[in-house]
């Protein structure tokens, strides 16, 4: 692989899928999308938007991909990651992205509160982005506690562990949408109680609903014509 080492628990790997990969898995969301069988939602950040898709889709085939692909870059992942950090791991949730135009995310912490205590959000102990397009402004993934910024690639995957210690910004996205594969993974020999499972549960329905009353706010915003901004250590 074309890995570099970021910092101790951050790598990047370029060309990790190649650059007619990355155009037919934009044109196959797109077309997804524009015939109503799949919608991207709303998710935690301004302008972000995520889709689940199925692991097999012969739709694929439209555009040079094999019916299974997605199966295999979640392998594909996987298998970076268990080399990266020397350990088995589970895969939590994997799902495409659309960052559109004005899109950002101010620092958070993948897996925790802003003072490093686990929260709903615990098994997402990694994460894990492909870049699929680079044809935009902004859209850098910068690390607040280092002086580590990652400008996206096409084709390149991001890994990082989540965690305080790795709270991150997505500054804002300029001219254009910025497509991503994203994915988080969790430990593999990890044991969750059901008291903590139940805990996480009820925490995880209180945030989705505080989400909800948020994208009201953003489209009443936008509506007035005030659109949300973030600004950032590199976000000017």
């Amino acid at each position: 692989m074309d890995m570099i080492k970021l910092k101790e628990d951050a790598f990047i790997v370029n060309n990790f899928l190649t650059e007619e990969e990355c155009k037919s898995v934009i044109g196959y969301f797109d077309a997804i999308t524009a015939a109503g069988v799949l919608d991207w939602n709303q998710i935690s950040f301004y302008g972000s938007f995520a889709m689940g898709y199925w692991p097999t889709d012969e739709n694929l085939l439209q555009f040079n991909l094999p019916a299974d692909y997605f199966n295999s870059v979640k392998k594909k992942i996987q298998d970076a990651g268990e080399m990266l950090f020397e350990r088995d791991l589970n895969e939590v949730s994997f799902h495409a992205q659309k960052w559109v135009e004005g899109a950002f995310a101010a620092f958070h912490s993948d897996n925790s509160d802003e003072y490093g205590n686990p929260n709903a959000f615990h098994k997402s102990k990694y994460a894990a982005f492909i870049y699929l397009n680079d044809n935009f402004e902004g859209g850098l993934l910068n690390f607040k506690h280092d002086d580590v910024t990652v400008k996206p690639a096409v084709g390149m995957l991001a890994f990082f562990k989540g965690g305080y210690m790795n709270e991150h910004e997505v500054t804002t996205v300029k001219g254009g949408d910025r497509y991503t594969i994203g994915s988080f993974w969790d430990n593999a020999d990890e044991v969750y109680d059901e008291e903590t499972i139940k805990k996480w549960e009820d925490e995880l329905k209180e945030t989705r609903a505080l989400q909800e009353e948020q994208y009201k706010e953003w489209d009443e915003n936008v509506k007035q014509g005030q659109i949300p901004q973030y600004r950032g250590k590199y976000d000017y």
